[in-house]
């Protein structure tokens, strides 16, 4: 249970890795931060491929010696794969570039996440879950604050003079100023699930990311995770995943297998385990990224079809990024 307040240096929104990295880093910076976040960590997410220059945003947070440490596979490569099976050869992040950050992880996010959080409070910020942001306040064009409603406090006044927007996909201000934009390019949907017991390449590229394509410009990811899992999904247009007269989420995976000779062979013999998840008309931008008193990160600013698993990136880097700004922001003013 945290001392709660009414008045912080900052309210950030969102407790994935953008808002986690922008308290964790604002906090370490000696400023008050205020992390609201709706759901109960650690919880569910999608998105479990990390680029690899994830790797400097997680040293400026002093979390690389614990993911060294982990079980995580390690991402050397990424992969394609034809229709008809056959394999690219790998890129190999390492014969690009001679760093310790060409090796990367595939993770389970709400662990990920979760180790985010966990340092935004070593570091000092305070932490509200199972809070909700409302809507913004305002004294006239200027952001105030936000109105809240927490299962522990109940309706929340809460002002700061920045409030950061990381709420991921859900977009709190952008819904709220009309802000967002569809790309009519992009509509795509994405249809996923995991496999126990699922085959993986040798050597280097075990932990390797592999696009799979499907016809009508259409592709699967396939990520292995650590407990000899494997996150598998397709993204498609709506027109294409549900062209035929079945509406069901397995008939329409298990079609789509057959679809990708590597896929098939690589899930014969796997056991699916657990929920179909689906969501859809995913990708986005919004006409602005700030007004007065407030800023956007990650998947709050803009959404981009994940092909390159860019998501988790952006969200990393955007945070550095404001958690530097604002702290700027803040001696400039004293």
């Amino acid at each position: 249970m945290i001392s709660l307040k009414t008045q912080y240096d900052a309210i950030v929104v969102g407790a994935g890795p953008a808002g986690s990295t922008t308290g964790a880093l604002l906090a370490e910076k000696g400023r008050d931060v205020l992390i609201v976040e709706k759901e109960k960590f650690p919880r569910y997410h999608v998105g479990e491929s990390l680029m690899p220059f994830c790797y400097f945003p997680l040293e400026r947070l002093g979390l690389i010696d614990q993911l060294m440490e982990s079980g995580n596979p390690r991402k050397y490569c990424v992969q394609f794969v034809r229709e008809d099976g056959f394999l690219s050869q790998p890129f190999y992040f390492f014969q690009h570039f001679d760093h310790p950050s060409s090796t990367t992880w595939q993770v389970w996010r709400e662990e990920f996440d979760q180790m985010i959080l966990d340092k935004a409070r070593e570091n000092g910020a305070s932490v509200l879950e199972q809070t909700k942001a409302n809507r913004l306040i305002k004294q006239g064009d200027k952001v105030t604050g936000i109105k809240a409603s927490s299962q522990e406090f109940g309706d929340l006044e809460l002002t700061a003079p920045v409030v950061i927007d990381a709420s991921g996909r859900d977009c709190f201000a952008a819904h709220k100023e009309n802000w967002m934009v569809r790309d009519p390019e992009l509509k795509k949907v994405a249809l996923w699930t995991y496999y126990k017991n699922a085959k993986r390449d040798p050597g280097l590229d075990e932990g390797a990311t592999t696009v799979a394509y499907l016809p009508g410009k259409g592709w699967f990811w396939y990520i292995p995770l650590s407990g000899d899992m494997v996150s598998v999904g397709i993204v498609a247009e709506r027109d294409y995943l549900f062209n035929g007269s079945t509406k069901d989420h397995a008939e329409i995976f298990q079609r789509e297998i057959k679809n990708n000779a590597w896929i098939e062979e690589h899930l014969q013999g796997a056991e699916q385990t657990g929920e179909y998840r689906i969501t859809g008309e995913y990708s986005y931008r919004n006409k602005y990224c700030s007004m007065d008193g407030l800023v956007l990160a990650g998947d709050a600013l803009g959404f981009l079809d994940p092909v390159f698993s860019s998501g988790v990136f952006l969200a990393l880097k955007s945070g550095t990024m404001l958690a530097d700004e604002v702290d700027a922001a803040f001696l400039l003013a004293q």
